[in-house]
């Protein structure tokens, strides 16, 4: 008779849900449990049968609990013995395979079969329970967890049924609640907040008896406001290693990141931001050779090419003009004198003509009008004054161009190329720039674990010798003494390179890693949605670039109080004037650089010149 009327009541309890992802686990220890997986293949065609006997299979369970859409519920029906469903709750603790997204059913014939299950569950798995009173009333529980971070079971409802009629069912409240109003209210539990010593994020105080509180920092403020509105306390528990951490070769995990995998603490918020590069700020370029800096290399390269082929290119129209000319005059003076032309006059004869200038003049003009000194030569045909008219454009807009640039250059101090991105970073390994990241860091992590794009550059060009620090600190000092570009969160970076000396550091223009904010928790929370929520609003109301501020606030006035009164008095008077600046010899040494190196190869050429006419 119990067999019978199973059906019905598994039935009832997953109708309100409308289920269209069904996983059945039995083990036959269950009078008519052959009647429910024949009911059930036939209600829902995509339902999944596993049998666990003798024993439950991980690998199926495995498959059970990950193969579906993160959008989706899947209902994991249990129809098994007490010790056989402990035995499969076991094996997803051990392997932190709880969801959110997946509901349990527990069907069973023990009326303490909810106390056998309480020391097996963790915070994660959404179980419902039905369990026998007698042989027609069946009570109905769901797991949650008490204030005192207990996992206990609620009653909700019964269900009663006689062989041959539909049961009925009284239910008090739904057997699954809605997670996210669930846990919008934790009931003043006391959650366990891993963290490590921090500022300007997660700043610690020591207590004499050894406790650890939090002191201040940008995330304890945002733990406090949620704490505020979802009701509830938190306590600081630091990893033994004091270390951010991550998983190592060995498959082993340290730190924060250890105490969340493990679940020995609720969340983790503790630098979980956008992160950006930080690099030495970079150096004034040498004036010495100012007059160069308005091209680049190869625009001078093609400016030289240029001018020295329209010397040729002038002296080409004018001989070609010249030739015909004095062709189109001896033709006519035959044909005046009645005499037929011969075959050789009409031919261009290159020889020298008086009257014609040589390419050595016509390169020398072409020179100087490419610095604005004029054209002495004549320009008789208009083939030849089409060269001219556009060469004089073109060294007009150059000259133009080249003098309004050199006067930036001159007038404004010019700095070396800066890292604003992860391009610029690889770009800056030419330099000698090596990555740099915080030893049992997530950027560690990240870098080192990548296999593919820029982060496998990046790692390929980690030298551990000078690119991992054991502290932020030595990672800034890197900066500056070992050339690094050090990789760490943005809003930590502006305060330390501010604490070091702000105008040491370049941060990089464009970021990576670029969520707003975020917060660790364990695998499978079904909190983390509430979590996300409240994260997302406080972020759009700008509380934490709020925070931010008044941390780098706090930061500038102690570093001001600490300054010297003259000192102080001198920087405030000096950002308020603004001086002058007038060209110097150092602006110009470019200049006289060109004029020593091209008389050294006049002196040169003189010198040559006299030996060669005393041999001859």
């Amino acid at each position: 008779m119990k067999g019978s009327i199973l059906p019905s009541l598994v039935l009832f309890l997953l109708q309100p849900s409308h289920p269209n992802d069904v996983v059945i686990i039995y083990d036959y220890t269950l009078p008519g449990v052959n009647k429910i997986v024949e009911s059930f293949s036939e209600r829902w065609a995509a339902t999944t049968l596993l049998t666990a006997t003798p024993a439950p299979d991980l690998s199926q369970l495995l498959v059970a609990l990950t193969s579906f859409h993160t959008n989706d519920l899947r209902y994991m029906v249990l129809l098994c013995s007490a010790n056989t469903t402990r035995t499969i709750f076991d094996m997803v603790s051990n392997n932190n395979l709880e969801s959110r997204r997946i509901r349990w059913l527990v069907v069973g014939e023990e009326p303490d079969l909810a106390a056998t299950l309480l020391h097996t569950l963790r915070e994660g798995s959404l179980v419902g329970i039905a369990s026998r009173v007698n042989n027609n009333l069946y009570k109905m529980s769901f797991s949650y967890m008490n204030h005192e971070n207990q996992m206990r079971f609620q009653e909700v409802g019964v269900w009663t049924g006689r062989k041959g009629k539909v049961g009925k069912g009284r239910m008090n409240r739904p057997l699954y609640p809605d997670i996210v109003n669930h846990y919008r209210n934790f009931q003043g539990r006391n959650l366990i907040s891993s963290a490590v010593d921090n500022w300007p994020f997660f700043g610690l105080k020591y207590l004499e008896n050894d406790t650890v509180v939090s002191d201040r920092g940008i995330d304890i403020n945002v733990i406090n406001t949620l704490g505020y509105y979802l009701n509830f306390t938190y306590r600081v528990e630091v990893p033994p290693d004091q270390q951010w951490g991550g998983v190592q070769k060995d498959g082993t995990v340290t730190g924060i990141i250890r105490e969340i995998a493990t679940r020995g603490a609720h969340l983790a918020i503790d630098e979980f931001t956008i992160t950006a590069i930080t690099s030495k700020a970079p150096a004034e370029r040498s004036r010495s050779l100012a007059v160069l800096y308005p091209f680049s290399s190869l625009t001078w390269i093609i400016l030289v090419i240029v001018t020295l082929l329209m010397g040729p290119l002038g002296y080409l129209f004018s001989r070609v003009h010249h030739q015909l000319t004095q062709t189109f005059d001896s033709t006519h003076n035959e044909r005046s004198r009645n005499v037929g032309p011969s075959f050789d006059s009409g031919r261009i004869k290159w020889g020298s003509e008086p009257g014609l200038r040589g390419v050595e003049m016509f390169c020398f003009n072409m020179f100087r009008t490419i610095i604005i000194q004029g054209n002495l030569l004549p320009a008789s045909s208009w083939p030849l004054r089409l060269v001219f008219f556009s060469w004089y454009a073109f060294c007009v807009i150059l000259y133009a161009v080249y003098a309004g640039t050199l006067t930036a250059y001159l007038t404004k101090p010019s700095f070396d190329k800066p890292i604003d991105s992860l391009e610029d970073l690889l770009e800056a390994r030419e330099r000698g720039v090596a990555p740099s990241v915080t030893v049992g860091t997530s950027n560690e992590m990240i870098i080192k674990t990548a296999t593919s794009g820029i982060f496998k550059d990046i790692y390929d060009s980690l030298d551990p010798s000078r690119s991992f620090a054991s502290s932020v600190l030595d990672a800034f000092e890197g900066v500056i003494e070992k050339n690094t570009a050090f990789i760490s969160e943005l809003v930590g970076s502006e305060i330390y390179a501010m604490k070091q000396g702000r105008h040491l550091y370049h941060l990089a223009r464009n970021s990576f890693y670029p969520q707003p904010y975020g917060i660790a928790c364990p695998p499978g929370a079904p909190y983390t949605p509430v979590l996300n929520l409240m994260l997302g609003r406080m972020v759009q109301a700008g509380l934490v670039d709020k925070w931010h501020r008044d941390e780098l606030t706090n930061m500038k006035q102690s570093s001001e109080q600490s300054k010297p009164k003259d000192q102080t008095q001198e920087t405030e008077v000096g950002q308020g004037s603004v001086a002058v600046r007038s060209l110097a010899l150092d602006h110009l040494q470019g200049a006289f650089y060109i004029l020593g190196c091209f008389t050294v190869v006049a002196a040169v050429a003189l010198l040559t010149e006299v030996i060669m006419s005393l041999y001859s």
